[in-house]
């Protein structure tokens, strides 16, 4: 007597989302009755998941797919099967047998599926393995490339995590050859300043008016220069994640009153007047006062770098629940819109220089904004070409 061929394998039916909702049939005895309410990725290798994605994909756009492989959890090892797929009343029908075509012999077998079912489904089957013996399957061509794409993918995924990579390492060496070399210009620098200086208090009534020219040049190239060497350490720890903060309980009013006290001098130079308030005093605050104080005289000094003699630059100073306001508002040039979302990105200049001549680096905003949102507070800007500009922060009052 001839034994009727039954091929092993497995059958599940699944909602159109790919959760699987009942296990028609299982040799391979891979259910264990934990199959149904999870989702097909559950069976599958991990680096084959892409694959299982676009057959649910494609078993929705196509109707059916025939014999495709995928590689499925059985027991304790690593079944290789090929897959058959159809959607049928809203829900994804599929066999997975250890060969190919032989899905319609498994579908025979299956007593769960009702007639009206069976017959339509082994319809789609013969109809689609007719299809296969008159031209290559395009769904098997879209597969393979599909396949092929998704490989691809990964390994430009793969390259460029290796590029990111190199370009973290290229930027910290950056930041290091950076620091180092405005390290060492900072000394010698500092003598220059230093002779110049001396030259201009020894030599006032013996060198010509052009001479002592030629030496306020120099000695004032060389603050220009220390200032954007400074800037520059400053960018490359602060880059290099070494933004050190030594918080204590400050009062920022003070912090704010010595320092405007500092750039009334410049003030003066242009008559210009910093005008002071707060609604609070003390306020007392977590923060490294030494850094809070470079973002005051940063703002400050480009309040007066930019204002025009005779006008106003005030400060204020607000509590607001819980945390501090603190304003600059000038009455200068003010920025023009296309120059303000890139504001606080290092090197960004909306001017060469000020009302009179200043220099400036493009720096220092750059690290200001570095410094607030160290202290956990957020800094911005509103500015309006010719009326002047409002810079203000946030800072959070913690104890």
């Amino acid at each position: 007597m001839k034994t009727e061929y039954t091929p092993d394998g497995i059958g599940l039916i699944c909602n159109d989302s790919g959760l699987i909702i009942k296990v028609l049939r299982d040799d391979l005895g891979v259910d264990n009755g934990k199959l149904v309410g999870r989702t097909l990725s559950a069976l599958f290798e991990r680096q084959t998941i892409e694959k299982v994605l676009d057959f649910i994909l494609n078993v929705k756009k196509e109707k059916i797919i025939l014999d495709y492989p995928l590689s499925i959890h059985s027991g304790n090892k690593d079944s290789n099967l090929y897959f058959t797929g159809f959607f049928l009343e809203g829900k994804i029908w599929m066999v997975g047998l250890r060969s190919p075509s032989a899905s319609l012999e498994f579908i025979n077998q299956l007593q769960q599926i009702n007639n009206e079912q069976a017959n339509h489904i082994r319809q789609l089957i013969k109809e689609g393995h007719n299809e296969n013996t008159k031209e290559s399957s395009p769904d098997s061509y879209a597969f393979d490339e599909l396949s092929r794409l998704n490989n691809e993918l990964v390994n430009l995924q793969r390259e460029l995590s290796k590029k990111n990579a190199e370009l973290k390492r290229l930027n910290e060496l950056k930041n290091h050859f950076l620091g180092m070399a405005a390290h060492d210009i900072r000394n010698p620098l500092g003598v220059i300043m230093a002779y110049s200086e001396f030259l201009l208090d020894e030599t006032q009534d013996k060198l010509s008016k052009e001479h002592i020219e030629f030496i306020n040049t120099i000695n004032a190239s060389a603050h220009t220069l220390l200032a954007l060497i400074e800037d520059l350490l400053d960018i490359s720890h602060i880059e290099s994640g070494k933004l050190n903060l030594d918080l204590q309980n400050t009062d920022i009013v003070r912090v704010a009153e010595e320092n405007i006290s500092l750039n009334r001098i410049l003030a003066a130079k242009k008559d210009i007047s910093i005008k002071f308030s707060c609604n609070h005093r003390p306020i007392i605050i977590s923060i490294d006062s030494r850094k809070i104080d470079q973002v005051f005289n940063n703002l400050i000094s480009n309040a007066l770098k930019f204002s025009n003699p005779g006008s106003d630059v005030n400060v204020y100073i607000r509590m607001e629940g819980n945390r501090v306001l603190t304003e600059i508002i000038d009455q200068g040039t003010g920025i023009t819109p296309d120059f303000m979302d890139k504001l606080f990105q290092p090197f960004a200049k909306a001017s060469s220089e000020g009302t009179a001549g200043e220099k400036c680096t493009g720096l220092g905003l750059s690290i200001v904004k570095r410094i607030v949102e160290g202290h956990g507070g957020k800094i911005s800007a509103e500015s309006q070409p010719g009326k002047g500009s409002r810079f203000y922060f946030w800072l959070p009052i913690k104890y």
